[in-house]
This record gives C-alpha cells, structure tokens and sequence, in this order.
C-alpha cells in the first residue's frame, strides 16, 4: 500500500496526542492538598459499594472528557477487585468552557438517577462520547440522550420534560459549587480517602491502603 507509511504516522501522531490530553488532564487534577473527607463526601449521592469500605475514591468528572472515559476502566477495575473494600463516589464538574455538551450530560444522568438508573447511563455515555460530544445542534443532542434514555427503559417524554428542569440543573450545580471549594480546575480529579492522587497511582494507593 502507497499511503501505508502516512497511514501508520497519522496513527502515531494521533495515539501520541490522545495520550498527551489523558496524562494532563489527570495529572493537572490531581494538584490539591488533601482535604477533609467530608467535604467530598456531603450531598454525594451517587455512590457504589459499601458503606463501611475502607478505601472511598471520589472522583470529579466531565462524561465528554476524553481522559476521563480513559480512566474510567481503571476506577471499575479497582472496584471490582476489591468489592468489599472499595467505594467509588462519582462528582459532577462539567467543564462548559471546552466541553460543549457535557452540562447536558451531567443533567441526563441526573434525570437516570432519579429512575435508579445512574450508573448504567453514566457507563452509556462514556461507551458512546465519541458519538453524542461531537453533536453540534442541540435538538439533536437532547434527542440522542433521550434516546439512551429508552435504551435503559425510561420513559422518553418523562425524561424530556425533566432533564432541563431548575431541580435537575441545581443538582450539577452543587457538585460544581463543592469542586470550586476545591479549587479542582481540571478532570478527572480522584480522592482516595481525601488525599488527592493521578490516575496513574489510583491502583497502588489503593492496595497500599487495603494491605497496611
């Protein structure tokens, strides 16, 4: 094939720049100081595993964040290691100013949460970002949520009518609010028991807390 070298450096380039955006945006979140964890934990509904875990990993996010659905298999993996040990809190913070639909994300799931659906539609819009972050009409969009919607058995038009509703909006709002607190400015941004780490030293934290 004539075009294969430019083909193979097209790939290159671009797996160089995917992964140039994913170690950024996790390394440039993860600059806190550890805080308090009841700070990441007040008004955090949406939360997997046990109460009593030992490790929590809370994690601020954007659904149309290419490093974030990177570092999503990551947080599942943990999870799903050690079920019993490990709780994961999901935190909204859409960033708005680069991230043109993710507000409407963080709504969508919202209005999933509300019929007990939140993780199958949180792990749907990450399956999909490639699809639903590079829709530019916003009939469009709210259509392709509604859909996914329906894919998971909600009511269409039920979801339609709330996913622009003042409670709905006010719900992202408040996980925006307590991230500013934190002076987050990037995603994700993860916590495991209030010390702020990358998403690269996730998995040893973790077992480093499990082991000791």
């Amino acid at each position: 094939m004539k075009n294969l070298p430019l083909l193979l450096g097209t790939l290159a380039v671009t797996a160089a720049l995917i992964f140039g955006v994913v170690s950024s945006f996790s390394n440039s979140g993860a600059k806190q100081e550890p805080v308090d964890q009841a700070q990441l934990l007040s008004a955090a509904p949406h939360v997997k595993g046990a109460a009593d875990a030992k490790v929590t990993i809370v994690e601020f996010s954007d659904f149309q964040c290419p490093a974030c659905k990177a570092t999503n298999p990551l947080v599942e993996k943990v999870a799903n290691l050690y079920p019993d040990q490990v709780r994961v809190i999901f935190r909204h913070f859409p960033l708005s100013s680069i991230h043109s639909n993710a507000r409407l994300a963080a709504q969508a799931t919202e209005v999933a949460a509300q019929d007990g659906k939140f993780w199958e539609y949180h792990d749907l819009l990450f399956a999909e970002q490639l699809t639903w972050s590079q829709l530019e009409k916003k009939e469009e969009y709210i259509e392709q949520l509604a859909s996914y919607a329906e894919e998971l058995g909600i009511d269409k038009d039920n979801f339609l009518e709330r996913i622009e509703s003042d409670h709905i909006k006010s719900l992202v709002t408040e996980d925006l609010t307590a991230g500013g607190r934190l002076n987050i400015n990037a995603t994700p941004t993860l916590y495991v028991n209030g010390q702020p780490i990358s998403a690269s030293q996730l998995m040893q934290m973790v077992e480093s807390i499990i082991n000791n």
